[in-house]
C-alpha cells in the first residue's frame, strides 16, 4: 500500500514538472525566426523592432526568460507560458537595427534548460510615410464637366466635416482634404453664397481644407510665358482670400512639366513642386524621376523650387478605389452618384501591400536615403473622399510605431523633406520635357485656336496700357479669358471611351466651347482696346506695335475694308508700297513703326505701282532669298541666302514635305504627295506666292503657299489640308531637312531657352519637345530660325512620334538624342487610346515661317523674329491720324525685351515684366515718355523720387525676367505684393 503510495505521488511529481517544461520533449529543441518590417510600440514607449520568434519540437509552457543581446546591448525579456506557446512577437531594444545591420543573439532559458540562436537583423529605417488624401481632378474624363464639378464640390464639403470629426484624434490621423488644384474651388467660389465662402475661408485658415497653387492639370511645356503668371495667379487670389500662403504647386497624371515653371513659381512665393505621375500611361521615360526628391534649378541659374515625384497617384484607386470608381463612369445623374467611400472595416484594402512593395525597394536602391515617404491617396479619377482613412491611419498607428503614418497636405511633405534633408539634395537643371503634348494634335484646328488666343491676350494687355491711359483694365474679363485658356489646354479632352456616345460629343462640345470663348473674349477685348481710337469704314489707318523695338511688317487689309482703295500713303504723305491680292485684300509694308507706338497711313482711289515680280515658274526670289519648289513632290527643295543653300538634299525629306504615317500598319506606312500642281498665286512688286495643290493621303486635298515679301529676309509657308475623319491611328508630320551640319537645336520654351538634349533632365520627354514660339538650328557658321504658330510640337531627327498605346517602359522612348538639323513638325495624331478625339476632319491651316541666317546662332535675334511673327503688328480704321507718343521706351538691348504691360482695375497702377535672352545680366533703362510715375516698387524697394522716375534703371539677369509695379497716382505701399492685384 506504501509503495503504491509512493508510486503514486512520484508520478505526480513527475506529471507538474512536465507542465513546467522539465519533462522529455516539452522544451524546444530549436528557433525559427522571422525579422519583420515594422516596429512597434515597447512599453517604455519607445519603438521596439519586431521579431517573431517560432519555436520548434515542443512548445514553450511555463516561466522563462528571452535575452536578446548585440554588441554591448543586452535586454532580459520575462516570459509566462502557462497554457503553452508556439510562437511570440518580441521588441529589440530600441535603436536597434535602425541603421545599421545587426547579429543578434537569442537565448531561451528555462530552468535548467537553455537554447541560443542568432539571426542577422538587416536595418531597416524607421518610416514615416505621409498620405495625401485627393481626388484626381480629370475635368471630364469619367463624367460631364458639369458633373465632376458637382463630385468635387461635395468633396470639398464631406472634406471639411471629416477634418472636423477628427480634430481631436492622435496626430497623423486627423483629416485633412486636398482640392488638388483651384478649379473646384474657384468654381464653388464663382456660385456660391457669402455664409458658404466664409465657410470654406475658415476650413483653410484652420487646415481642415489645404490649397495649393495650380488651376487645373495642364499641359505646361506648350504654354506662353505670361500664361504661367495667369495660371498661378488664382493662388494669389485664395491667399488674399483666405490669409494663408499657398507654397506649393502640385500636378497630377500629367508626366513631365516646362522648366519655365520655376521662375514663375519662385516669383510667386511657391517653393515646391508636388507631382503625382499617371504611372504606366505613355509616359515614357518620366518615372526615372519618381522618388528622387531635388532642387530644381531654373534656366537663369538663380531660382530654384524643391522637386518631388512620390511615384503615381494609382496606389488608392488600386488598392481599395477599384471596387467604387467603376460604378461611377457615365453616371450622369448626380443623385446616384456616390458621394462618400465609408466601410464597417478601414484597414480593409489599405497601405500595407503597397508599402511592403516599395519601402523595401527604396531601401535598398542607391539613390533613396531618406526616411520619409510620400504617397497619394485617390480612389481614381473624380471620386469620392475615402471617410475610412482617419480611422486606418488612427488603427494603424495604435498597432505600429513604424512605419508611422500621417495624413497631410502637399506643402506639409515638402516641408518635411526640405527641413530634414534639403542641405543634402542634388541641384538639378533642366527642361521635364512633358509627354502628353502629343494630345494637343488630336483637335488642331482648337491647339492653334488657343495658341493664338493666348498670344493675342498678351498683346490686349500691353494695347490697353498704350490706348488708355489712366483707365481701368478689363481685368475681369482678362481673367475670364485665361481661365478658358487654362481649360482648353487641360489635360482632359473627352470621355475615357472616346467611341461612347453621346457623352463622348457633349463633353468634346464643351471643351471645344472653352477655346471658343477664349478665342472670343480676345477679340473681344482688342476691339474694346482700339475703341478710342478706332471708326470703322474710314480711310485712315492705324498700326500699332505692343513689342518693345521698332519694326517692319507686312499689313493686311480686309477686302471690305479696302475695297474702295488702290494706295495707301504714309503720314508724311508718301507713297507706300502695296498690293491687292488675289483674295481681293490689300497689303502693304509698314515700316520703323516705334516701340510701343503706332503708325498712320492714308488709304486712296489712286493708282498705285503694280509693276514688278519675285516669281516665274516654280521660284520665288526677292533678291535676299531664292526658294524652287519640286515640281515633282511640291517641296522646296532649294532654299539660299547668298551663296549658301539650305536645304538638306540627301535627308529623307526636303523642306516643307508632307508626310503621312499610318501607324496602325505594319506595310506601306508613310506616304507624301502626289499629283502635283504649281501655280503663281500672287505676283507682284511687294510680295509673290507659289500655291501647290496636290493629293495627300489622310485628306481631300492639300494646298501649301509659299510666299517672299519684298525686303524681307524669311519665308512664309501656309499649308492648308481638308481633313478626313480617319479612326486608324495615324499623324501628318511636315518635314524641314536644314543643311546645316554639325548643328545645335535651341528651342523657345516659357522663360528660358533649351538645348535639346544637353538642357533635358533625365526622364525628359525626347521623341516629341512641346515648344513655345520659335526654334533654331544652327552651326558657327549659319542656321534658321523656325517659327510655328498653329503646332507646337516638333520632332528632331526623325519621326519617332510612332508610338501607340500605353507603351510603358517600351524601348522606343528615346534615353538620348543624338545632333540633327532635320526636324519635323508634328501637326496633328490621333495616337491617343483614351480621354482624346478618336480623328479629326475638316479645314486645317499649319503656319510657318523660317528665317535662314548666315550667322552663327544669335539668341536676341531669333526671339525677336519670334515674337514678331506670333504677335503681329495690331491694324485698325482710324477716326484720325493718330498723335501721341508712346508710353515708354526701353534702351535698345535686342537681348531684353518688353514681356507684357498689365493696368489694373484703378487704372493708376501698371505691371511691367522684362524678359532677358542675355548669357549674363543687363542693366535697362525704361524711359517714361507720355505719363511718368510718382512711384516705382522694385526689388522690395519703393522709388518716390520725381526726377529720377523719369528714368527707371532695372537690373535683368542673365535668361531671367524683372517686374516691377509703377503708380501714376501715388506712392507704393511696401504691402503691395508685386503680382497680387494684377
Amino acid at each position: 500500500m506504501r509503495k503504491s503510495i509512493i508510486t503514486s505521488l512520484l508520478i505526480l511529481f513527475l506529471l507538474l514538472q512536465g507542465t513546467n517544461g522539465f519533462a522529455n520533449g516539452s522544451f524546444p529543441d530549436s528557433i525559427a525566426v522571422k525579422v519583420q518590417s515594422f516596429y512597434r510600440h515597447r512599453s517604455d514607449k519607445k519603438p521596439g523592432r519586431s521579431l517573431m520568434l517560432y519555436f520548434k519540437g515542443a512548445p514553450l509552457i511555463g516561466k522563462g526568460t528571452i535575452t536578446l543581446e548585440s554588441g554591448t546591448i543586452k535586454e532580459l525579456l520575462p516570459v509566462d507560458g502557462k497554457n503553452g506557446i508556439d510562437s511570440l512577437d518580441v521588441l529589440l531594444p530600441a535603436g536597434l537595427g535602425v541603421k545599421t545591420d545587426c547579429q543578434l543573439k537569442i537565448v531561451v532559458k528555462q530552468a535548467n534548460k537553455m537554447l541560443e540562436h542568432s539571426v542577422r537583423v538587416p536595418a531597416l529605417r524607421q518610416w514615416t510615410v505621409y498620405i495625401y488624401p485627393h481626388s484626381h481632378v480629370d475635368i471630364g474624363y469619367t463624367n460631364t464637366q458639369q458633373n465632376v464639378e458637382v463630385i468635387h464640390r461635395r468633396n470639398i464639403f464631406n472634406g471639411i466635416e471629416l477634418a472636423k470629426k477628427t480634430a481631436a484624434y492622435p496626430e497623423g490621423a486627423r483629416y485633412v482634404w486636398n482640392p488638388e488644384v483651384l478649379w473646384p474651388v474657384e468654381r464653388l467660389f464663382s456660385k456660391a453664397s457669402r455664409q458658404v465662402k466664409q465657410e470654406v475661408i475658415d476650413a483653410v485658415k484652420k487646415g481642415y481644407l489645404h490649397l495649393d497653387a495650380s488651376y487645373v492639370n495642364t499641359n505646361t511645356s506648350a504654354a506662353a510665358d505670361e500664361e504661367l503668371f495667369e495660371f498661378l495667379g488664382h493662388g494669389k487670389d485664395f491667399e488674399k482670400l483666405t490669409g494663408k500662403k499657398i507654397e506649393t504647386f502640385v500636378q497630377v497624371d500629367v508626366p513631365g512639366m516646362t522648366w519655365g515653371i520655376v521662375p514663375v513659381a519662385k516669383r510667386l512665393g511657391i517653393k515646391y513642386i508636388f507631382a503625382l505621375n499617371n504611372g504606366s500611361d505613355r509616359v515614357g521615360r518620366s518615372t526615372d524621376l519618381s522618388f528622387r526628391p531635388f532642387w530644381w534649378k531654373s534656366v537663369d541659374g538663380k531660382s530654384k523650387v524643391l522637386f518631388l515625384q512620390p511615384g503615381s497617384y494609382v496606389p488608392g484607386a488600386q488598392l481599395k478605389g477599384f471596387k467604387f470608381w467603376p460604378k461611377m463612369l457615365g453616371q450622369t445623374d448626380t443623385t446616384k452618384l456616390l458621394s462618400m467611400v465609408k466601410t464597417e472595416t478601414p484597414r480593409q484594402n489599405f497601405i500595407d501591400g503597397y508599402l511592403a512593395d516599395m519601402l523595401p525597394k527604396l531601401e535598398k536602391s542607391d539613390y533613396y536615403p531618406y526616411d520619409l515617404f510620400a504617397m497619394s491617396w485617390a480612389m481614381a479619377d473624380n471620386t469620392p473622399i475615402d471617410a475610412d482613412l482617419p480611422e486606418a491611419v488612427k488603427s494603424w498607428n495604435e498597432e505600429f510605431a513604424y512605419p508611422h503614418l500621417v495624413i497631410a497636405s502637399a506643402t506639409e511633405i515638402m516641408k518635411k523633406y526640405e527641413e530634414k534633408y534639403g542641405d543634402q539634395l542634388p541641384v538639378l537643371s533642366g527642361d521635364f520635357t512633358e509627354y502628353w503634348t502629343d494630345g494637343l494634335g488630336t483637335a488642331a484646328k482648337q491647339t492653334a485656336m488657343n495658341r493664338n488666343a493666348k498670344e493675342r491676350l498678351i498683346q490686349d494687355e500691353t494695347l490697353w496700357a498704350m490706348l488708355h491711359q489712366g483707365e481701368p483694365a478689363p481685368r475681369a474679363d482678362l481673367k475670364e479669358a485665361w481661365r478658358n485658356v487654362s481649360l482648353g489646354t487641360e489635360h482632359t479632352w473627352c470621355y475615357f471611351s472616346p467611341d461612347k456616345q453621346p457623352i463622348t460629343n457633349d463633353i468634346l462640345n464643351v471643351k471645344f466651347g472653352y477655346f471658343q470663348k477664349g478665342e472670343d473674349i480676345s477679340k473681344d477685348i482688342m476691339h474694346r482696346a482700339l475703341a478710342p481710337v478706332a471708326k470703322s469704314e474710314s480711310q485712315t489707318v492705324g498700326v500699332f506695335n505692343t513689342l518693345s523695338w521698332s519694326r517692319s511688317q507686312l499689313v493686311t487689309l480686309s477686302k471690305e475694308q479696302s475695297s474702295q482703295y488702290n494706295s495707301v500713303t504714309d503720314e508724311w504723305g508718301k507713297a507706300v508700297l502695296s498690293q491687292r491680292l488675289s483674295t481681293g485684300e490689300l497689303v502693304f509694308m509698314a515700316e520703323h513703326i516705334p516701340a510701343l507706338g503706332s503708325g498712320s497711313y492714308q488709304l486712296s482711289a489712286g493708282k498705285t505701282n503694280t509693276s514688278g515680280s519675285l516669281a516665274q515658274g516654280n521660284v520665288l526670289d526677292n533678291g535676299i532669298l531664292k526658294v524652287v519648289i519640286d515640281p515633282q513632290t511640291g517641296d522646296i527643295s532649294s532654299l539660299t541666302k547668298g551663296a549658301k543653300e539650305f536645304v538638306d538634299a540627301k535627308a529623307a525629306c526636303s523642306i516643307n514635305s508632307y508626310r503621312y504615317l499610318k501607324s496602325s500598319e505594319k506595310q506601306n506606312r508613310l506616304s507624301g504627295t502626289s499629283n502635283v500642281k504649281i501655280s503663281i498665286l500672287e505676283n507682284g512688286p511687294l510680295l509673290a506666292s507659289i500655291l501647290v495643290e496636290s493629293a495627300a493621303e489622310g485628306c481631300n486635298s492639300l494646298s501649301r503657299t509659299i510666299t517672299l515679301i519684298k525686303g524681307q529676309a524669311y519665308v512664309d509657308i501656309k499649308n492648308n489640308l481638308d481633313k478626313q475623319a480617319i479612326t486608324k491611328k495615324e499623324g501628318v508630320h511636315f518635314g524641314f531637312a536644314f543643311n546645316i551640319p554639325q548643328s545645335e537645336t535651341m528651342v523657345d520654351i516659357p522663360w528660358g531657352i533649351m538645348k535639346i538634349d544637353k538642357d533635358q533632365l533625365e526622364g525628359a520627354n525626347r521623341n516629341w519637345i512641346g515648344f513655345q514660339r520659335w526654334l533654331d538650328v544652327s552651326n558657327k557658321e549659319k542656321g534658321v530660325t523656325m517659327c510655328s504658330l498653329d503646332a507646337p510640337v516638333l520632332e528632331i531627327g526623325d519621326l519617332t512620334a510612332d508610338i501607340l498605346g500605353g507603351a510603358t517602359n517600351s524601348p522606343k522612348w528615346i534615353k538620348n538624342l543624338a545632333p540633327s538639323a532635320t526636324i519635323y513638325s508634328w501637326a496633328l495624331n490621333n495616337h491617343w487610346h483614351t480621354n482624346f478625339p478618336l480623328s479629326q476632319e475638316g479645314r486645317l491651316e499649319f503656319r510657318y515661317r523660317l528665317l535662314p541666317h548666315n550667322t552663327a546662332y544669335d539668341a536676341a535675334m531669333a526671339n525677336r523674329f519670334g515674337m514678331e511673327q506670333s504677335q503681329p503688328l495690331v491694324v485698325s480704321p482710324l477716326k484720325q491720324k493718330l498723335n501721341q507718343k508712346p508710353l515708354m521706351s526701353l534702351t535698345d538691348n535686342p537681348k531684353v525685351l518688353l514681356s507684357i504691360l498689365k493696368v489694373d482695375e484703378s487704372g493708376n497702377r501698371m505691371e511691367v515684366r522684362l524678359r532677358s535672352v542675355s548669357d549674363k545680366d543687363e542693366v535697362v533703362k525704361v524711359n517714361w515718355l507720355e505719363r511718368k510715375p510718382l512711384s516705382v516698387l522694385m526689388n522690395n524697394k519703393v522709388l518716390s523720387n520725381a526726377d529720377k522716375l523719369a528714368q527707371t534703371e532695372v537690373l535683368v539677369p542673365a535668361m531671367g525676367m524683372a517686374s516691377f509695379i509703377v503708380d501714376f497716382n501715388s506712392i507704393i505701399s511696401m504691402g503691395d505684393n508685386l503680382s497680387a492685384g494684377l
